[in-house]
């Protein structure tokens, strides 16, 4: 069956992970990784705080600004 799947026998896909673990960045790369990390999460946040505010915009204010009483009948009849 090994002949069918290209001639691949069991030690060659061990050997493929044998290489042991990659070397430590050095201290400028982490420090660039760093910025870069910092960059791309702000940049996310200021995108979403975006489409945030170009949704939220168009709703009508002016019928969430009475929201907890309701109408100005509603609150004088809960005035004692």
């Amino acid at each position: 069956m090994a002949e069918e799947e290209g001639g691949v026998e069991e030690g060659d896909i061990f050997l493929a992970f044998a290489h042991g673990p990659t070397p430590p960045r050095g201290p400028l790369r982490r420090a660039l990784d760093k910025i870069f990390l910092t960059f791309l999460v702000l940049f996310l946040t200021l995108l979403m705080l975006e489409a945030a505010y170009k949704l939220l915009w168009p709703l009508p204010w002016t019928k969430f600004r009475d929201w907890l009483l309701r109408t100005p009948e509603e609150e004088s009849a809960l005035e004692l």
